[in-house]
């Protein structure tokens, strides 16, 4: 879970503008109504927002100086750009077809796409979770769960918008997967101390090929990300080891 907030809002607020779209925006670049856009997400045609912004009313009691919270309010919610391809596809066959009888065949087609980039990206070398071993091989009864259990509900919860480039395709989450897996087993999950020759240029190809599928983080979630606590700690050593 994040931490509270460390960062200026100002500086969140420019990371939000760059790489997000509100809901009124994406709304105007799509040409769909805001509340159908909220009934594409209720029914699971498209991802939610990556980012909300609330406000919270609180009361305030001085005789024990207690301070309660009544209720938050969503201010501005932050849907990822990428959606506005997605939309635009999506579109000609909601004109025939209401989005919940549309939602089997979208999961279906984002677990193929899924599954491509798994087969495409993890060159015999990124196993995980038995979906997928080190020989290439997939399992598709762990590949239907992985993806039922967690690729399906974060691409619902507006999660790949946040870490992934054109997070609206399956197959870069694959590849962001498989990068992070890669990373984690390199650096031994970012505690490695010391790295040969031979391992440091691995890990740098990995770091390489992470910062290529995966976008920057804002200053809000970035110390909690992957980049800090596998990428980043790896460089640290590497450039130190390099210094001495």
């Amino acid at each position: 879970m994040n931490a509270p907030l460390i960062c200026p809002r100002a500086a969140l607020d420019g990371y939000l503008q760059a790489r997000y779209l509100t809901a009124e925006q994406l709304s105007a670049a799509s040409g769909l109504p805001v509340a159908r856009l909220d009934d594409l997400v209720a029914a699971g045609c498209m991802p939610g927002p990556s980012y909300e912004i609330h406000a919270a009313e609180t009361i305030h009691a001085f005789v024990n100086d207690v301070a309660t919270t009544v209720v938050e309010r969503p201010m501005a919610r932050w849907f990822a750009r990428d959606l506005v391809p997605w939309l635009a596809a999506l579109a000609p066959r909601l004109t025939t077809t209401s989005p919940q009888a549309l939602v089997p065949e979208i999961a279906a087609t984002l677990k193929a796409d899924f599954r491509t980039g798994l087969a495409r990206h993890a060159r015999g070398e990124a196993a995980f979770d038995g979906v997928i071993d080190r020989a290439g091989e997939i399992d598709e009864a762990r590949l239907d769960a992985h993806f039922a259990e967690h690729v399906l509900v974060h691409w619902r919860r507006g999660t790949w918008g946040i870490c992934v480039y054109d997070s609206h395709r399956m197959e870069n989450v694959a590849r962001k997967t498989l990068a992070v897996v890669r990373l984690r087993r390199l650096t031994e999950d970012g505690r490695k101390s010391a790295y040969t020759a031979p391992e440091a240029t691995a890990v740098r190809a990995a770091i390489a090929e992470y910062d290529a599928i995966v976008p920057p983080f804002s200053p809000h979630d970035h110390h909690e990300s992957s980049r800090a606590q596998l990428g980043e700690a790896a460089l640290a050593v590497l450039n130190q080891e390099q210094s001495d």
